[in-house]
């Protein structure tokens, strides 16, 4: 199979918001305006529902309770804010798909983003790109559940016998979902910040060029991986992946004390955004 069958086979490419796709180019502009965001998210009913209760979340929540955007702005800032709208927009851009537990799916991908967020902080990363970054890290997956259902179900059993998800997607399929969600972010006209990310998250230091946010990914989806297995946090740590860690100076240690509130939060966002 080739990879431009999994698009040909689609009735219509998956929708990005108009505010999404202005939000994504606003990375590194230092004239974006929060204001001007603010009144846009004003103006959808659903999208201020969503940001007013997640500005309302344990992992935002600090003092009263915000009522209005024009708080929740306050409260969270351009960048957290627009990490929010993009989530919610990225996350709504999928319908459901029988026999694909969604729910599930944005759960493990909000509590990645979370860690990718908390790891950044202790690089050179803006933390709010690393989640961005991470929030999108598996969008081929979901694209290949809606459009390829019949052969996800073999990739299904492919694994239920023990194949990872990456062999047993390249057994049956040809490709994975790291090369599929490239080519759906070029398709959306994403910046080569979130395409390399997505591009190299299997194996970021094999790249010539690596991108620092394809090594969170790694990280934290190796985290929250051992973290659903029931890996205790300083097993976790014990066997954090040295090369990549040390690529971006992250000391594994400092992770330690946060795992379960990571997890915690990530959760709660997913929530937050109705899945």
């Amino acid at each position: 199979m080739q990879l431009n069958e999994v698009f040909s086979k689609l009735k219509q490419l998956p929708v990005v918001p108009a505010l999404l796709a202005e939000l994504m180019e606003s990375f590194g502009d230092d004239n974006a305006r929060i204001d001007v965001l603010a009144k846009k998210i004003a103006m959808d009913q659903s999208l201020s529902a969503k940001v007013i209760k997640m500005a309302n979340s344990v992992a935002y929540r600090r003092g009263k309770e915000v009522t209005s955007i024009e708080q929740a702005v306050i409260r969270l800032g351009f960048n957290t804010m627009r990490s929010i709208v993009i989530a919610s927009g990225i996350s709504s851009a999928f319908p459901a798909t029988p026999g694909f537990d969604k729910n599930k799916f944005w759960s493990d991908t909000f509590r990645v983003a979370t860690i990718a967020k908390a790891l950044a902080k202790h690089t050179t990363v803006e933390p709010e790109t690393a989640f961005t970054c991470a929030m999108m890290h598996n969008i081929g997956e979901i694209l290949l559940q809606s459009s390829l259902p019949e052969e996800m179900a073999l990739v299904t059993m492919s694994m239920n016998q023990g194949a990872s998800r990456i062999e047993a997607e390249r057994e049956v399929l040809g490709f994975d979902y790291s090369q599929v969600g490239v080519e759906l972010a070029r398709r959306w006209n994403f910046s080569a910040t979130f395409i390399n990310a997505i591009e190299q998250q299997l194996d970021p230091l094999s790249f010539e060029e690596v991108s620092a946010e394809a090594i969170l990914i790694r990280l934290s989806v190796f985290v929250n991986f051992a973290w659903n297995a029931g890996v205790p946090a300083a097993a976790i740590i014990g066997r954090f992946p040295k090369a990549l860690a040390e690529h971006l100076n992250i000391n594994p240690e400092s992770l330690a004390s946060q795992l379960d509130e990571l997890q915690h939060q990530g959760n709660e966002l997913a929530m937050s955004l109705g899945h």
